[in-house]
């Protein structure tokens, strides 16, 4: 690795937290609200509003790994409201990503739901050398049958342009395909077994949850929950010896049918020891009490813009439940 990444990338893992992260690298980011989303179309309609909130651009290399940062705090419903963090990149490389949650209504709120906070990040590899273009945007319907608002505000901004991959050259990233994961035992998944490449002293390792309440069995009461625990698991190894570990990063959540669905945000470290390149991680899901829930997997048939899946409506997939690592 060379001094001017090793140094970008080692400020930006020092600034990061469990929910957060970090200082960006040289690179674009920008700011955006307060925002106020009015219009969000009512539970009969059957569709999303898409409104774009922000876009950063950058130019880089083929075979050059971005990784993306973005927070979206949203608060002042007058419904319950989903709220989804979207970001669709594209132009030197290609990727989406959708986390979100239910918002309740400020007068209302269940205790920590009149404002939440949505982080979405990952790392993108660019295909191509040019301008890679990355675009936020909040995805809402509401489940009342109103017509609908909220404010948010937020960032979306790169934090580094120049992330090192595994040997082989890919970026040390997992994501889980469509379908769900039911929780109603101990769970393994989102498994990185890397190679790491050389010169690295830390590695970052960043996973992001998506759980879903009440799931497969529907909930009798919007207060009904589903209670689960998840921890993330890193190991630097040598073969089948562990080298070094990370500190466990655990978050047990509690998700009522009115939420519906939680990002869980989950951040650890590992100091990396001489002479092992093996890197080991994945997340533990463990069923805790009440109603059984899932973990999410790729969004599949979203709509490119305002409106409901139909024929000839342009539609894509976003990356959900991901798992990546960032050395320096």
């Amino acid at each position: 690795m060379n001094g001017a990444r090793k140094l970008a990338v080692a400020a930006m893992i020092a600034a990061a937290s469990l929910t957060g992260f970090s200082a960006p690298a040289a690179a674009a980011s920008g700011d955006f609200g307060p925002v106020s989303i009015t219009g969000v179309p009512p539970a009969s309609q059957k569709m999303q509003k898409i409104q774009q909130l922000g876009v950063i651009t950058a130019n880089l290399p083929a075979g050059k790994i971005a990784y993306v940062y973005s927070s979206l705090t949203a608060s002042q419903s007058a419904d319950v409201n989903l709220v989804d963090n979207e970001i669709r990149c594209s132009g030197a490389g290609e990727k989406n990503v959708v986390l979100g949650e239910n918002l309740d209504p400020a007068s209302s709120a269940q205790p920590g739901r009149a404002t939440i906070t949505i982080v979405n990040r990952f790392l993108l590899k660019a295909t191509s050398s040019g301008t890679l273009t990355c675009r936020l945007s909040v995805r809402t319907s509401s489940l009342s049958n109103n017509t609908s608002s909220f404010t948010v505000s937020g960032t979306l901004r790169f934090a580094s342009l120049d992330v090192a991959p595994d040997a082989a050259g890919a970026p040390l990233q997992v994501s889980l395909p469509v379908g769900n994961i039911v929780v109603d035992k101990t769970v393994n998944t989102l498994l990185v077994d890397r190679t790491m490449g050389s010169g690295h002293s830390k590695v970052a390792v960043i996973a992001d949850v998506q759980y879903m309440s009440c799931y497969p069995t529907a909930c009798p009461s919007s207060g009904s929950i589903s209670t689960a625990r998840f921890t993330l698991i890193a190991k630097q190894m040598n073969g089948n010896t562990v080298c070094a570990s990370a500190p466990p990063a655990t978050t047990e959540v509690a998700v009522s049918r009115q939420t519906h669905h939680k990002t869980v945000p989950l951040y650890t470290t590992i100091t990396l020891a001489p002479g092992c390149d093996r890197l080991y991680a994945y997340v533990q899901a463990v069923y805790v009490s009440d109603y059984v829930g899932a973990i999410q997997g790729e969004a599949d048939g979203l709509t490119d813009v305002t409106g409901s899946p139909g024929p000839g409506v342009p539609v894509h997939n976003s990356t959900m439940t991901h798992l990546f690592a960032v050395p320096s």
